[in-house]
């Protein structure tokens, strides 16, 4: 077991390794459990991983009823 001190403003600095071997970037997730405090990495997506996996349009044919839609239903 290794001890770590948390310093000014409960900051905790862990090895590098640890980091590395965790895949811990820049931010991480803290859970607190009945036994500690999970700590987890957080994972942000780029918007190009957004949309990568973008919705097909199929091709699907409907009708659509205007009879009732009038100027007022537009939003600017």
């Amino acid at each position: 077991m290794r001890k770590i001190p948390v310093e000014l403003e409960y900051k905790i600095k862990i090895p590098a390794e640890w980091a590395e071997e965790l895949g811990l970037k820049n931010a991480v997730i803290l859970e607190k459990t009945s036994t500690g405090i999970m700590v987890q990495p957080f994972y942000t997506l780029t918007w190009d991983e957004v949309f990568a996996e973008k919705l097909t349009i199929g091709q699907q044919v409907f009708a659509l009823d205007l009879s009732e839609v009038s100027g007022d239903d537009l939003l600017f």
